[in-house]
């Protein structure tokens, strides 16, 4: 029998398959004009990674570990969403890892401070 799906009140956008918080994202405590600076994080995560054109998205390949990271723009959040999924759950949660450390480090570069996810 079909379960329904769990209330989201957060609306962050993750994998209801697995309910995972942790591919939540990073968030930003500025909401003032957000989507310019998610614009920002996410051409400068480009310049960093080896990516493909996704719409309103990043998606960055790895080889090492091997698998593949979407990063992208929450539409109606501040905040930039990281999903990864590697060749093992171990090398996902390297990719996972990597992918926000790099969204965290290009955020500190301009000055967009982080806020702790609902």
């Amino acid at each position: 029998m079909p379960t329904p799906r769990r209330n989201k009140s957060d609306h962050l956008i993750y994998a209801d398959v697995v309910d995972s918080k942790s591919k939540a994202g990073v968030w930003m405590g500025e909401r003032d004009a957000f989507q310019a600076k998610q614009a920002d994080i996410l051409n400068a995560v480009k310049d960093e990674t080896d990516w493909v054109a996704v719409e309103n998205a990043i998606m960055v390949v790895s080889t090492d570990p091997a698998g593949i990271t979407f990063i992208a723009a929450n539409p109606t959040l501040p905040g930039v969403v990281v999903l990864a999924d590697g060749g093992s759950p171990e090398a996902s949660a390297q990719l996972q890892a990597a992918g926000e450390k790099l969204v965290r480090k290009v955020m500190a570069e301009r000055g967009i401070l982080e806020e702790e996810a609902a």
